[in-house]
């Protein structure tokens, strides 16, 4: 029995590349290995997206340029709500 080995991407089509051609037409033992990818969405028990599957995908604080500073100034508009 001879194998032919290799690392290929199969087209979308599903066809064969052509450096399999020497087992077309033969009756042929195929196996296929490849890395699953994780689920695009993660969800919990209760159909929730988990926190993490969102990490870095929400943009809300893109713009600022200093978090440290950014935080401080909404404490400090909280501790002013207090005050008063």
């Amino acid at each position: 029995m001879k194998a032919i080995e290799m690392e290929t991407t199969i087209s979308p089509d599903g066809k064969l590349p052509s450096s399999f051609q020497e087992a077309f037409g033969r009756k042929v033992r195929v196996i296929i290995l490849f890395q699953e990818e994780e689920p695009e969405n993660v969800t919990t028990e209760d159909g929730a997206i988990s926190l993490m599957e969102l990490a870095g995908k929400i943009k809300a604080f893109q713009g600022i340029d200093d978090p440290v500073a950014f935080q401080k100034k909404l404490r400090d508009e909280w501790a002013r709500g207090w005050d008063e």
